[in-house]
């Protein structure tokens, strides 16, 4: 028997992906466990992780893998030059939440822009009148950063709000501009932009992308939006501009999840948390599912699509 292990769940019923892995033909039993609860660790000829790492012990534990199938767009969990070394390669699922993160971006900014958390928390506390009225989207400048496939997607869904669109990204596109976006220097998205949205991954050199210094620059009242990843920005010089009331924020991401009870992010009043959930809706988890084992299915027809290495 050849098994795909399946490190962790893909947040869908595990009928679902055995389904999926008999209608793409593959000729493989799908099991969930961790290396403990394999009986025949050389029947393991693939694996399936979204964050939990994998590195030399396994490789060692299970030497036939061949493939793992990471069910993330992110993949910095896996050691990457072993891979290599082994000759085991590794997909990814690229693009799988694209409309559910841009969509959540858009909810984020509009519940801060109408601080609607606290006015329903008022509500139920039975306070009718509020003191702050919120302010519209509508017309707004908006800075994307990043403008992949999950920043021009919320650049489209910005549009329709009637923002004004500034961007700033490593790789300029056209379907930015095509949208009426205009790429400009990173001080200027900061300085001029009433929300400034994140997406961009991350890697060593953009850790802590997003300082004091950027922070500072930020209109008096701007908003912050992260649904991207939480080391993007230095907490630090956050939580200090949020304590002092100088900018508003959105955090779908954090630099450590689950973020802890005592984290001072809960401290200002001008702040609202969601625990990462910007890709986690129905549509978006079954299309990881789905991309997930085709990925397995591409490595056995020799396909180069998703692979990382």
């Amino acid at each position: 028997m050849q098994v795909i292990l399946f490190l962790e769940s893909l947040g869908v019923d595990r009928q679902v992906v055995q389904r999926l892995v008999a209608d793409a033909g593959l000729p493989f039993t799908a099991v969930w466990g961790d290396r403990r609860q394999i009986e025949n660790p050389d029947d393991v000829v693939a694996y399936v992780t979204v964050r939990d790492p994998i590195r030399d012990e396994m490789f060692d534990h299970f030497p036939n893998a061949r493939v793992i199938s990471v069910a993330f767009t992110g993949f910095d969990t896996i050691d990457l030059d072993a891979c290599r070394q082994r000759g085991i390669a590794v997909y990814n699922v690229p693009h799988y939440s694209t409309d559910s993160v841009a969509e959540l971006t858009i909810a984020l900014t509009i519940c801060l822009l109408r601080d609607i958390p606290r006015r329903d928390q008022r509500l139920r506390a039975g306070i009718w009148k509020s003191e702050r009225w919120g302010t519209e989207l509508a017309g707004k400048t908006v800075g994307i950063v990043g403008t992949g496939a999950i920043g021009l997607r919320a650049a489209e869904l910005f549009k329709a709000f009637r923002c004004e669109l500034l961007g700033w990204s490593r790789t300029e596109r056209d379907a930015f501009a095509d949208l009426g976006g205009m790429y400009v220097a990173w001080d200027d998205l900061f300085s001029r932009s009433d929300v400034v949205s994140l997406h961009i991954p991350l890697s060593f050199e953009t850790e802590h992308l997003v300082g004091g210094r950027e922070l500072g620059l930020m209109k008096p009242g701007a908003c912050l939006i992260n649904t991207a990843r939480g080391k993007l920005v230095d907490k630090a010089a956050l939580v200090h501009v949020l304590g002092n009331g100088h900018i508003r924020a959105a955090l779908d991401v954090f630099d450590q999840e689950p973020i802890p009870q005592d984290d001072p992010l809960f401290e200002p009043g001008n702040t609202l948390l969601t625990p990462h959930i910007a890709f986690k809706t129905d549509e978006a988890l079954l299309r990881r599912a789905q991309m997930t084992v085709r990925n397995i299915k591409w490595f056995l027809e020799g396909s180069d699509e998703n692979r990382i290495v």
